[in-house]
């Protein structure tokens, strides 16, 4: 569909000069064609520069219920009396381009990736349906699939720096830099791994209004420094539970658990997905809040696949 809507338009515009000739056409459909937008897929080693491929899970979850008694925010970031719509809807998109192959003869590439994920309070009719919460994820990773020769079974391996944002103002905004370790590792239809980071240091003085100043210094408190994965995948069934804390300073009663499970639908282009969360840092402007949420919808794509 893409790319029937670039060769429409280009040839508008060709329409509209009136002055461009026919080899001129042919390069611009061989240019189209070549296009190469992927959404799940592994690196080529004919990849083009547009290969768009999913990082992350994407997914869209229709509908998300949290026995979790939550309350509204104002523009200040004050707590209202009036409480949180238990129902919303939730989604993600996640992808990453790469940039370059074989970078420095590592057999690794190097991509930029974007994630975004949203919160939308889409059955709070009374107050306009709002997205109460959208985080925004940039990175750059270095990264090498397909090591299926060792004996350890380690098939993915990823170094990358890690930006996170609400992409609020003060004193609603939340936002930190870190960088980032993944390993991931297959055994037949299962596959574990985990992942390790390390937050960078920001200032920090206290000052709520101030958007130089560390928003959210107790983080890492919550949210932890590592994430361990364990899952089974057959086709298209696939189920992963993660847990999430920190192994150095460990915290009972701080960090989160996520069950998702994919099920095949008669769709070729989704399953059908169910997440349980129970923790904290669900979202960083409640990262601190300690949410149960059960979901069901659609997943899209999924980087296990």
């Amino acid at each position: 569909m893409i790319k029937y809507i670039i060769l429409f338009s280009l040839f508008v515009q060709y329409i509209i000069a009136n002055d461009t000739n026919n080899t001129d056409i042919e390069i611009l459909q061989e240019y189209i064609k070549n296009l190469n937008l992927k959404l799940n897929s592994k690196i080529e080693n004919d990849m083009s520069r547009y290969n768009l491929m999913g990082h992350h899970t994407n997914y869209i979850l229709l509908a998300g219920y949290s026995p979790t008694k939550l309350y509204k925010r104002t523009d200040e970031n004050n707590l209202t009396n009036n409480p949180r719509d238990k129902n919303e809807a939730q989604f993600q998109v996640s992808i990453k381009v790469p940039i370059f192959a074989n970078i420095f003869n590592t057999k690794g590439d190097l991509f930029v990736a974007y994630t975004q994920n949203s919160y939308w309070q889409i059955y709070d009719k009374e107050d306009s349906s709002p997205f109460r919460e959208t985080n925004y994820q940039p990175e750059l990773f270095w990264q090498i699939d397909n090591l299926s020769k060792n004996r350890f079974g380690l098939k993915t391996l990823r170094i990358g720096a890690i930006h996170q944002s609400n992409g609020q103002s003060a004193p609603k905004s939340r936002s930190w830099n870190r960088t980032e370790l993944h390993m991931l590792f297959e055994a037949n239809n299962f596959f574990y791994g985990f992942n390790a980071w390390s937050r960078w240091d920001e200032p920090y003085e206290n000052d709520i209004n101030n958007t130089a100043d560390d928003d959210n210094p107790l983080l890492t408190d919550y949210v932890g420094n590592q994430k361990i994965f364990v899952g089974f995948k057959y086709k298209r069934f696939e189920n992963t539970l993660t847990y999430q804390n920190d192994i150095t300073d460990y915290k009972t009663d701080k960090g989160s658990t996520t069950l998702d499970i994919a099920l095949p639908s008669d769709n070729n282009n989704f399953n059908y997905f169910f997440r349980y969360f129970n923790g904290y840092g669900e979202s960083l402007i409640d990262y601190d809040n300690k949410i149960e949420r059960y979901s069901i919808g659609m997943m899209i794509s999924n980087p296990f696949w």
